[in-house]
């Protein structure tokens, strides 16, 4: 039988005062953080892709990730 797992994920960022969240969702996490940049009038120049962990880079040395918590 099989057991699922209810997935959580993280947002956190350095570079910039920002607080760590956890969501529900892979996309919630997103939104979140596109609705800060937005807010912050940044603009993402870079995406690195490892499955469960994204790092999203932006100008002067600002980084967010986005993490599969469990």
């Amino acid at each position: 039988m099989f057991e699922f797992f209810n997935h959580r994920y993280s947002l956190a960022a350095t570079g910039i005062p920002f607080v760590s969240q956890e969501f529900s969702s892979r996309s919630n996490a997103e939104q979140a953080m596109y609705d800060f940049i937005g807010r912050h009038n940044l603009s993402i120049h870079e995406v690195w892709d490892d499955k469960h962990y994204k790092t999203y880079l932006c100008g002067d040395g600002i980084k967010f990730y986005i993490n599969r918590v469990y």
